[in-house]
């Protein structure tokens, strides 16, 4: 709707239902809504005076995933019949990342659907929604930029100018390669696919050839993202695969991990239980507004706002919506300066530690059996003994009870409270929290040792409260003020962070505030933590035992090596046993190694191709992915290695849309977006164990083969593995439980069985009705069903489908005083990690702290960056955010556009009249290292102090900003999509990295984005 018609239907709409209300009307004629709303939509259904279900004959529904963010809400979607288009998007009422009270799976899809109206007492309680994204989303489907047919490059890398080739063409000149852009001869994938011959033998540790191909992909697409690691890992062999999760937020889930496990290698990402929390705080995000669904989550914050009993703070370099609200109390915003979160967390735990605000009974319980005779459900190693010796083999290790006599080496040893003896760490008795003492083994040994907590305590004592509260600009009396409300409330308290604290200490930052929930006990308490946000049924069962389908069963190539990124132990390598050999300290290594758990970062994959170390890729394969748009510091370093044939010969793109990475493709391949897709994923947020599940609802808009199949990312890997004569896809790919063969030559043939699996996992689903097929479409797939699936098969399978997923139903949301045990994470949380503690530093060769360390900012080599930069010359802090509506992805959503044209270059108001800037103001922002980027000044009191912030998703060069040449045809770019300003390009890198690098996290090898020095000027 433009402008005007928005004006003229709003008149009518005042003056219409002003009419109505005096005539105090029951229900409006045709005429009459027409006149209040001229564009709307006819109704999905109508309740008829009987209280029957009516579907409009013009339109069908049928049960979806959303796609518009990461987070995957399950949705209800109305197409319309004659074009075969989807009109509008909703709430799925079964789905819990649409609806905080999500109807029971046995509720049949008609009585669902009566739920929802308004003639139903619970028409507005049961009401399922999307956010904005969601709802404008659909608008992606017929983008006029999106890509329908393959296509192969005219001219050189990046220059927009394509020609349409048949699919068949395409699958053959990537397989077989050949002088295919008279740029000389390049190698297929038949050629590069070889597991024998080592791709560099400077480098023999970092294997075959094969793992000269790349592939970027999109894990947050769950079953799509399995299937494109199937090929590539599995069904192909190479080490290399990269996705978003280690430049967008991975340092803080594994960070939250390392408080929650032992070791380095595990995930979590506790969210509040609003229901019955006192008070929460959230920092490096907002409320629903990153990773976790608005939808459930911003109507149960909503709820909680009610109660007079509910209190949290923000605490963010922003004021973001959903803060607080001028008439509320409950609610309020801490400005922190931008990459000091970690001060904020370590004044907090300074207070409460130095105060003895904490739960001393839960801290002391050694074992879960010690933790049950006092009534809880969990219980940390705050008690366990550190070997502090130097010289002793269990330095910095726990001490293990077989030392002394007194248990196994799986045991550890603890000083009981009560009679002051070393016991192991399996007694059901109170032990003691601090202790700092000399023992003496039973082989004579004389050590020393010191509980977890006692070093806990003598960390964040490393620095004062003061220079804390000095160093992230929080006054110390707020500091206070927070410690003593969030040790005001018992357990029901909580700490919840996502993305918004990736500084170079970030997984510093998030073991912190795990360890911090951990002191009062608010993990799995009521109205404290639940850890089990994203988990689906397809997570839920051991892939050798799939109920049904094993999809696993094939012969997998071998893989070997380490991936091109470095990830792994340094000390494993052929560099370090070779300098070893001779004589020569392995330390610092050449390249920056990450010796702990990252999540296969495309960015330090492609920082690898560019310094040729250990080798250019010879092949990349990008589906879904925009790496150089979204890794900070990226694409300067890596651009002319990706534009340079000779360095990467062939690059393949699978994507609905050109974007800023795949512009420089050699063939793109188009895919299916949201609602032409089979898919199945986990909803993130969602704390019930869940899975969103779909199939095609409208036909797909790409291109059919000569089979008369769609292409999409699938059916080229299937095609692709069958040209090569590779096993698990095609013939042969799978076997069912008795072990017969299963052919997967199309992309149903697949999510079919997986879908089989997760209806029959656990307690098999029942049978749908059959209203239940007709009301939710799924009748249209049914004969699908039945060709793939065998008959006893078919029945809980739809049903799956009927509901548009499988979501459990855990009844009592709560067992007395905690979650019940469906979304409770039972595990001993770590005050002190045993296993960060025997990783080490690849630039040092020391070991890790087994706990988290408050340190200013340094690179690789540990050169303090403002040592290099001069705080005079760069004041400022660096901070990017998400929006509400805004991503990477949405410039192609007009509605999206419309509402967010631009973004600002945000600082507060007092930094801008020190500067003489004023709102709207032309200003650059000048990183260190000179790059810049330029924009309009918005100066208010809503920013941190010292601190400028950007928010993402802007300031494209791609998705159809500029003219797209196809086949000598001009598609004409869309202007508006150039809006604002992209912030990742001119990001900080760390120089103490040889050739191309990144700046990243210090244990997780994460880039960081946040806390950088920069400086300002108008222009």
């Amino acid at each position: 709707m433009n402008r005007r018609n928005f004006l003229k239907a709003s008149a009518v709409s005042t003056a219409a239902f002003a009419t109505t209300t005096l005539n105090a009307k029951e229900s409006l004629s045709d005429e009459e809504l027409k006149a209040i709303s001229p564009t709307s939509l006819e109704a999905e259904f109508s309740v008829t005076e009987n209280g029957n279900l009516e579907i409009n004959k013009n339109q069908r529904l049928a049960f979806s995933r959303c796609f518009g963010c990461f987070d995957t809400c399950g949705v209800r979607v109305r197409i319309d019949n004659k074009t075969n288009s989807v009109l509008k998007v909703c709430g799925n009422p079964y789905s819990p990342a649409t609806q905080d009270k999500p109807m029971d799976l046995n509720t049949p899809v008609k009585e669902a659907f009566l739920k929802l109206s308004a003639k139903n007492d619970e028409g507005l309680t049961t009401r399922a929604t999307v956010c904005g994204r969601g709802n404008a989303v659909l608008d992606a489907i017929n983008d006029p930029h999106r890509v329908t047919k393959c296509l192969k490059r005219v001219g050189k890398r990046g220059e927009k100018k394509w020609k349409t080739i048949s699919y068949e063409q395409l699958v053959k000149e990537v397989c077989e390669g050949g002088d295919l852009f008279n740029e000389g001869y390049v190698e297929g994938l038949k050629d590069i696919r070889n597991l024998e011959t080592i791709a560099n033998k400077n480098y023999p540790d970092f294997g075959s050839k094969a793992n000269q191909l790349f592939v970027s992909a999109n894990s947050e697409q769950a079953a799509r993202w399995s299937f494109m690691t199937r090929f590539a890992h599995s069904i192909w062999g190479t080490v290399n695969i990269g996705c978003k999760d280690a430049y967008c937020g991975h340092q803080q889930v594994a960070g939250c991990g390392m408080g929650s496990f032992d070791g380095t290698s595990e995930m979590a990402l506790p969210s509040i239980d609003y229901e019955e929390c006192k008070f929460a705080i959230f920092i490096g995000t907002n409320p629903g507004l990153s990773g976790v669904s608005l939808n459930a989550v911003g109507r149960r914050l909503a709820k909680a706002k009610q109660r007079d009993d509910f209190k949290y703070v923000v605490v963010d370099p922003i004021l973001r919506s959903l803060t607080n609200e001028p008439t509320k109390t409950n609610g309020e915003w801490i400005p922190v300066k931008s990459g000091t979160d970690t001060a904020f967390i370590f004044a907090l735990l300074n207070y409460i530690i130095n105060n003895r605000l904490y739960f001393k009974n839960y801290l002391k319980t050694p074992s879960q059996e010690a933790a049950n005779k006092i009534g809880q459900k969990n219980f940390t190693n705050a008690t366990y003994l550190v070997v502090k010796e130097k010289s002793h083999p269990l330095y910095n290790k726990f001490l293990t009870a077989d030392k002394l006599g007194i248990g196994s080496s799986e045991e550890k040893v603890v000083v009981d409270e009560k009679t002051n003896n070393y016991v192991s760490s399996s007694s059901k008795s109170l032990a003691k929290l601090y202790v700092d003492d000399f023992i003496i083994l039973n082989d004579g040994t004389k050590v020393k040792v010191v509980s977890a907590f006692s070093l806990l305590k003598k960390r964040v004592n490393e620095q004062t409260l003061e220079s804390y509260s000095k160093y992230c600009n929080i006054p110390v009396s707020k500091i206070i003020q927070v410690a003593k409300e969030f040790t005001s409330h018992g357990q029901k308290v909580g700490i919840e962070t996502n993305t918004g604290c990736n500084a170079s200490d970030g997984s510093h930052f998030a073991y912190a505030t795990t360890i911090l929930n951990s002191l009062v006990g608010a993990h799995n308490a009521k109205g404290g933590l639940h850890h089990m946000g994203g988990v689906g049924f397809a997570s839920m069962y051991d892939t050798s035992k799939e109920p049904l389908y094993n999809l696993m069963a094939f012969e997998h190539a071998h893989t070997s090596g380490f991936p091109a990124e470095r990830s792994g132990d340094y000390e494993q390598s052929y560099e370090y046993k070779q300098k070893v050999a001779k004589g020569i300290d392995p330390y610092p290594a050449n390249e920056a190694w990450t010796t702990t758990y990252t999540q296969e970062n495309s960015g330090e994959a492609l920082i690898a191709h560019a310094n040729g170390s250990p080798f250019n890729f010879k092949a990349w394969i990008s589906w879904s992915t925009n790496p150089l748009y979204n890794c900070s510091g990226l694409k300067p370093q890596v651009i002319e290695s990706i534009k340079d044939v000779k360095k990467l010969p062939l690059f393949i793109a699978i994507d609905p849309y050109i974007n800023e990475t795949n512009i420089y493709a050699d063939y793109i391949i188009p895919d299916t977006v949201q609602y032409e897709e089979w898919a199945n994923a986990r909803m993130w947020g969602s704390e019930y164990i869940a899975d969103v599940a779909c199939v095609p609802v409208v036909e797909p808009k790409t291109m059919k083969n000569e089979k008369n199949q769609h292409v999409c990312m699938e059916q080229f890997l299937i095609d692709v593995s069958k040209n090569l004569k590779l096993s698990g896809l095609g013939e042969n790919a799978a076997k069912d439980k008795y072990g017969n063969f299963i052919d997967i030559h199309t992309p149903e043939d697949y999510y079919i069985r997986l879908f089989a699996n997760v209806a029959h996992t656990n307690e098999v689903l029942p049978n749908p009705t059959k209203e239940d097929l007709i009301y939710s479409s799924v009748h249209r797939v049914l004969p699908l069903l039945n060709s793939k699936l065998k008959d006893n098969e078919v029945g809980p399978t739809a049903f799956m489908l009927t509901r548009g997923g499988r979501y459990e139903d855990f009844g009592q949301r709560y067992e007395g005083e905690f979650l019940t045990s469906a979304i409770r994470m039972d595990t001993q949380f770590q005050i002190y990690n045993e296993g960060l503690a025997s990783k080490k530093d690849s630039y040092h060769g020391e070991y890790f702290d087994g706990q988290p360390i408050f340190d200013v900012d340094r690179f690789w080599d540990g050169t303090r960056l403002d040592e290099l930069y001069d705080k005079k010359e760069y004041p400022f802090s660096f901070s990017t955010f998400k929006s509400q509506l805004r991503s990477p992805y949405s410039v192609v959503l007009p509605r999206i556009v419309a509402l967010t044209p631009t973004n600002f270059i945000q600082m507060n108001i007092e930094d801008a009249r020190l500067l003489g800037l004023i709102n709207g103001d032309t200003a650059r922002v000048i990183s260190v290292q000179g790059r810049f980027i330029e924009g309009i000044i918005q100066a208010d009191n809503t920013v941190a102090r010292y601190t400028i912030v950007i928010p993402t998703g802007y300031g494209h060069s791609a998705f159809g900003v500029d003219d797209t040449y196809i086949d000598g045809k001009v598609i004409k770019g869309i202007k508006q999509r150039a809006g604002g300003v992209s912030v990742n390009e001119f990001n900080i890198i760390d120089p103490s990295r040889k050739g191309a690098s990144l700046y990243r996290d210090k244990i997780f090898g994460c880039t960081a984005r946040h806390g950088v020095p920069v400086k300002i000027a108008k222009i």
